[in-house]
């Protein structure tokens, strides 16, 4: 499943990255700093390089964001097929998992659109508290309280951002484990779990997310450190074994998820029978 959703990212990527390749060639093909840039990668020529009046990205946006949206619809497809394999604990066959895939698709997208809902007064709270932080560094006597002000708001917000990015994957969850088909059943009770559980979900959440990070670091110093500017096969390798990696703890965190889901939820109700009982009474 890794390398499937590391090679749909990777085609995604390339078309993506064509583009912008295509449209530079043409510039560079005009520049006397093509040859450092050919041959190594120089950020700060880059930077020069993409502000010039000339040269205008914002043509190539729309296509990148459609790219952008289109991994992001494979993840919700995916994501069915994924939690199934989890939830059976066995290798599935291709047509087991993208039929689970396709079953819990729909459900996956309204859980979006409701995941969608919630992030707007999240994305409120942060305007306000960056509002609030500019309005006290220009008028507050402590020059440094606007700061301190827009450093907690932006923790207070990152760390609601977590706690509802937990949430919707405990509902995903849910659905898949009981095979619930309103999402909304599936959120109440995800909120139940997750609220009522925080510190050891908290907890699983934060550790994966600490690994992909000292990764990410690690991979930065490595780079930083000892990549040499026109190692330029050297830097893309690496920066695919950074993709590859925050791939790999977020399905691990699925799997995190799924088994603390089967080890601590009490099992669902069984269908009612549709047949009719015996009278006993007759």
């Amino acid at each position: 499943m890794l390398w499937g959703v590391y090679a749909v990212n990777f085609l995604l990527a390339l078309m993506g990255a064509l583009p912008v390749a295509l449209y530079l060639g043409r510039v560079l093909n005009r520049s006397l700093a093509a040859e450092r840039l050919y041959k190594a990668f120089d950020l700060s020529l880059f930077v020069e390089l993409i502000t010039q009046p000339d040269v205008s990205l914002s043509a190539l946006l729309p296509g990148s964001f459609l790219l952008a949206s289109l991994f992001l619809v494979a993840m919700v497809f995916l994501s069915g097929g994924v939690l199934e394999a989890y939830r059976c604990d066995r290798r599935l066959g291709a047509g087991e998992f993208f039929q689970a895939c396709g079953a819990f698709f729909w459900r996956f997208v309204r859980l979006l659109v409701f995941l969608l809902a919630v992030l707007v007064p999240i994305g409120l709270l942060f305007n306000l508290a960056q509002q609030w932080s500019g309005r006290l560094s220009a008028d507050a006597p402590w020059e440094m309280l606007g700061f301190w002000v827009g450093v907690g708001g932006t923790i207070v917000v990152l760390f609601l951002l977590l706690a509802v990015r937990l949430w919707f994957d405990m509902a995903q969850v849910c659905a898949v484990a009981e095979s619930e088909h309103k999402m909304r059943r599936a959120l109440v009770r995800a909120f139940r779990l997750t609220f009522g559980n925080f510190a050891q979900l908290f907890w699983i959440y934060l550790r994966i997310l600490l690994v992909a990070a000292v990764g990410l670091a690690m991979a930065l110093w490595l780079w930083v450190r000892f990549v040499r500017p026109e190692w330029v096969a050297v830097s893309f390798l690496l920066g695919q074994a950074v993709v590859a990696q925050w791939l790999a703890t977020r399905l691990w965190l699925r799997a995190s998820e799924t088994l603390w889901y089967q080890h601590h939820s009490a099992a669902p109700p069984p269908e009612p029978s549709t047949a009719s009982a015996p009278n006993l009474a007759a």
